[in-house]
């Protein structure tokens, strides 16, 4: 219920994502410390090399941004804390892997509540303004590639019967498919675009790892239907029209504070910091934003860029610039670590087919804050860095081979 609860959560409030965090951090404890150890072959720590493996990648970023707050002689608790959050994937798994899969499986049908609840939200504020929706919870950029994500991984599992209502279920999910993507589009969300063909792909793999003609027939069938829907979308190919005419004009007056303008002054921001401090970083996020101040003094950002932002909206370059070398390499290792390890486990030979769909949402969920990364900081705060470590723990959980030789798996 606890790990049902936190996308809902996510998508909902401000602040329930992380109490409901701690919440499920407190809940692995209590497993961990009261539930029976269940068969030989479920336990994380039973020759479970590759989880030590994972979570010591994961820790890279950890030590980067030590290094870098060290290196600097400043201290700043929470991103500490944030980087400290990821490698709690371990203690979640560890407790997850004794919940018999059958039973952890619901805790998926809370993606559908999350996507629910933003397609009343974005609802809501589209037909109240008329306008983009300004979302409280996340802006609107990441907000609208939550929905997304939630969405494809919705459609992913059609095939699993998770509930003894087959059919109402099929149905929920595909509505709640539907209606995300929706809700994904009045978020009037860009960069959310390049992520569809890496789940369509995702989706294929799951299938097989063989590309046969039909598969990708199916794949660009439905590359199809995704780009037909998009150019359907008035407010989304007004949207596009306006990326490129905002980026043409960024040719020509560089210092426009024009949203693709922004996006290129953050990035050149960066670059510039990356060049001047590339082993350590600058430093964390306050020292980011004093280095925009500078830049803005000497007219290479203008001052609403130096006022009003103070992230890359790009992760990898925000984690270069302000941790240095460590920091980028830990960003990469939180996408690669566990994404090898549900990339394995898509394997020909893997039959059992709750094993595949389940590795493939888990690989979704890595690729797709990848991608979402490239124009959005997805992990700006500690609610998506908290939920991203949560529902690794999940789908490695669901995903683990070694639930194949236990009865209760």
């Amino acid at each position: 219920m606890a790990l049902g609860l936190s996308p809902v959560l996510l998508m909902s409030t401000m602040d329930g994502g992380s109490a409901g965090y701690y919440g499920l951090v407190l809940l692995s404890f209590i497993v961990l410390a009261w539930v029976r150890r269940p068969a030989h072959g479920t336990i994380w720590c039973d020759n479970r090399r590759e989880y030590l493996w994972m979570v010591a990648g994961m820790a890279v970023l950890l030590v980067g941004v030590l290094t870098s707050l060290v290196v600097h002689g400043i201290w700043k608790g929470s991103e500490v804390e944030k980087a400290v959050r990821f490698l709690t994937v371990g203690l979640i798994l560890a407790a997850a892997l004794r919940v018999p899969r059958h039973i952890l499986a619901h805790a998926t049908l809370g993606l559908l509540g999350g996507i629910w609840y933003a397609v009343i939200n974005v609802a809501w504020l589209v037909l109240s303004t008329g306008e983009r929706p300004a979302t409280r919870q996340f802006n609107a950029v990441t907000y609208g590639d939550l929905t997304l994500l939630f969405s494809m991984i919705a459609f992913l599992l059609l095939g699993l019967r998770i509930t003894r209502f087959r059919r109402i279920e099929f149905a929920l999910k595909l509505v709640s498919g539907i209606a995300g993507v929706a809700a994904f589009l009045a978020t009037q969300t860009r960069g959310g675009l390049l992520a569809i063909p890496f789940f369509l792909f995702i989706a294929m793999l799951v299938q097989g790892r063989r590309m046969n003609r039909l598969k990708l027939l199916a794949a660009a069938l439905l590359l199809g239907v995704a780009g037909l829907i998009v150019a359907s979308d008035a407010s989304m190919r007004q949207r596009i029209h306006l990326g490129v005419s905002e980026f043409d004009q960024c040719q020509v007056a560089h210092l426009s504070d024009t949203s693709v303008c922004i996006r290129l002054q953050l990035w050149s921001a960066a670059g510039h910091m990356i060049r001047s401090e590339p082993v350590f970083g600058v430093g964390g996020g306050d020292r980011f934003r004093e280095e925009l101040a500078k830049l803005a003094d000497a007219k290479q950002v203008t001052p609403t860029v130096a006022r009003d932002f103070g992230e890359t909206h790009n992760d990898l370059l925000y984690f270069l610039a302000t941790y240095g070398v460590l920091g980028g390499l830990g960003l990469v290792l939180l996408y690669i670590a566990p994404g090898w390890l549900f990339a394995r486990r898509l394997r020909l030979d893997m039959t059992d087919r709750p094993t595949r769909l389940f590795a493939g949402a888990g690989l979704m969920i890595c690729v797709g804050f990848a991608v979402f990364g490239i124009t959005e900081m997805m992990f700006r705060d500690m609610r998506t860095a908290s939920f991203y470590a949560t529902w690794m723990a999940c789908f490695l959980a669901l995903s683990d081979p070694l639930r194949l030789r236990s009865a209760n798996g």
